[in-house]
């Protein structure tokens, strides 16, 4: 065949993941019931607890929402990717680590994760953000006599602001670094290398800021986690990063052809105090993790790293930055509201403004975002679907995600619970839809037979072999697929497929009359990445 180039090159089956070590809640909130994500389910649970009903063996006959929720994702390992190709999963709610491509179920994971990202227009820099970034500028500008104190304080010292006047966070920020000696601060953005150093420095961090036993980590964990990419064709040569370590404070780079995972490297002292993994993309700047020396506490640096990465991120002319998941009732993540943005509704697939949803998200809870109208007097205050109508889920967009207007005459409610409440109508859809399937393509029954109550069952400490929910907030719905099928686009959709023989070593196009044992996974597939991502060619070698 001839030669076809791949956007994305998938190495292992699409799966579904559960367990019972969740790093957020650690499988605990108060209340108990609040690791559900409906007010419906979380009634259901509370109901189930003062009954205990049981069953002979002691076991509670309705374990459906009896126990506290799994923690759980969904995804497959990539074997690689281009830098575009990630940049739309994460607008679908993906991120990565390391190889691993992964995103949760947000209706039965024990935390709603919603994507976030903000930009400098989005940032409104707060008492916090003025007095971290004065107390960064301060510690690099320590003059060594009387005359360089004076030229220090004219170049690097933060200009204080008229009363009521904006604070110039970029400005402040690069005239600093700018300023300061080489040998008092400077930062190396390189490659995404394990060396010794930077491990030395990942372990005390660990160790001291998040627990963990010394005997839990290694060279090639650390290699694993933030050094391994499944990114193509993104490396540089050594004098690119000399000449854009050396201009891009300046605005000489603004148009980079930098992509790909980076290790942003700290040095203050001549001593390695921080690191910033990123992946460049082109037109965001995604934070992978940050580590910082915990004998530095007093600097604020990873409140620093948010801001410098936002800046870094405009200067290299990107729209976003990207922070990761934002969960609203867990404390190591609810911070990052503090940076303005947007979070991610993926069941409509829209960025909503954060600041204008924060009543809604509150409470931690599952939110899909609709205007008010007529057809929403159903959902009470709680965004419980008390009424009769009873919703789908909605079509994902076949062409990307778009941005809600949260203009102050626009009235947002949650309508969650109408589609996926005890209520709700995607259930329902969903299983019709999978029978219809199941009789039109062939490789479909399982699909059809499967069923997703399991999916609520007590995990085992880390169980895989679970297949991918027929709903899921995010997944193109069933109803949508058998669209497809309707309107012959799935076939279309097929043919970006290709297979790999391992028995020849050869590469094939996917046929679903012939390959009827990887028809489940592709459709998958097509559900967890998009439409838009699979009418590019993509490899499955799993």
């Amino acid at each position: 065949m001839t030669q076809v180039n791949f956007d994305l090159i998938v190495a292992s089956r699409p799966f579904y993941s559960t367990g019972n070590d969740c790093g957020y809640c650690h499988d605990h909130k108060d209340p108990m019931e609040m690791g559900y994500c409906l007010p419906s389910y979380r009634k259901q649970f509370l109901k189930s607890r003062s009954t205990d009903i049981s069953s002979l063996d002691g076991e509670p006959t309705d374990t459906l929402f009896h126990n506290y929720p799994n923690s759980t994702s969904m995804g497959c390992i990539i074997h690689s990717f281009s830098p575009e190709c990630y940049e739309r999963l994460m607008n679908k709610g993906f991120r990565r680590s390391g190889t691993f491509l992964y995103k949760p179920d947000l209706l039965r994971n024990c935390c709603r994760m919603y994507a976030i990202r903000s930009n400098l227009q989005l940032l409104k820099p707060n008492k916090e953000h003025r007095h971290t970034v004065n107390r960064f500028v301060k510690a690099i500008s320590t003059p060594d006599n009387s005359d360089s104190q004076q030229n220090q304080k004219t170049q690097t010292q933060p200009k204080k602001s008229k009363k009521g006047a904006p604070f110039q966070l970029k400005e402040t920020l690069l005239n600093a670094e700018l300023s300061a000696r080489y040998d008092k601060f400077h930062t190396v953005v390189g490659p995404a290398d394990p060396t010794k150093e930077k491990f030395e420095l990942y372990k005390k961090y660990q160790i001291q800021v998040h627990k963990d036993e010394p005997s839990d980590l290694t060279l090639k964990g650390f290699k694993r986690f933030l050094c391994d990419s499944p990114f193509l064709d993104t490396k540089h040569q050594v004098e690119d990063w000399e000449k854009f370590n050396a201009g891009w404070r300046k605005g000489e780079y603004i148009d980079s052809k930098l992509a790909g995972p980076i290790h942003e490297c700290y040095y203050l002292n001549g001593e390695l105090v921080a690191i910033g993994v990123l992946d460049v993309l082109p037109e965001s700047i995604s934070s992978v993790y940050f580590i910082w020396d915990p004998d530095y506490a007093s600097l604020g640096l990873g409140t620093l790293s948010a801001l410098r990465e936002m800046v870094f991120a405009e200067m290299l002319g990107k729209k976003y930055y990207y922070m990761g998941y934002y969960i609203d009732d867990c404390h190591k993540m609810k911070y990052k509201a503090k940076f303005g943005g947007e979070i991610l509704d993926s069941c409509s697939m829209q960025f909503v403004k954060l600041d204008a949803v924060r009543s809604i998200t509150q409470d931690g809870g599952l939110v899909v975002f609709q205007e008010k109208q007529q057809d929403t007097d159903g959902i009470d205050g709680e965004g419980e679907n008390n009424g009769p109508e009873k919703l789908n889920e909605f079509e994902i967009p076949p062409d990307g995600f778009t941005t809600l207007d949260t203009s102050e005459s626009k009235k947002l409610v949650n309508i969650a619970d109408k589609i996926y409440g005890l209520n709700g109508g995607a259930f329902a859809k969903a299983d019709k839809c999978a029978s219809q399937l199941a009789k039109k393509v062939e490789g479909l029954k399982s699909i059809a037979e499967q069923n997703d109550d399991l999916l609520w069952k007590t995990a085992e400490p880390h169980d895989i072999n679970l297949p991918i929910p027929k709903v899921s907030p995010g997944l193109v719905p069933l109803w949508q697929i058998n669209e497809l099928h309707e309107f012959g686009e799935l076939q279309s959709l097929f043919r970006n497929f290709f297979l790999f023989d391992p028995s020849s070593a050869g590469i094939y196009r996917f046929e679903a009359d012939e390959d009827m044992d990887q028809v489940e996974e592709v459709i998958n597939m097509i559900r967890l990445f998009g439409i838009e991502q699979c009418k590019k060619n993509i490899l499955y070698v799993g």
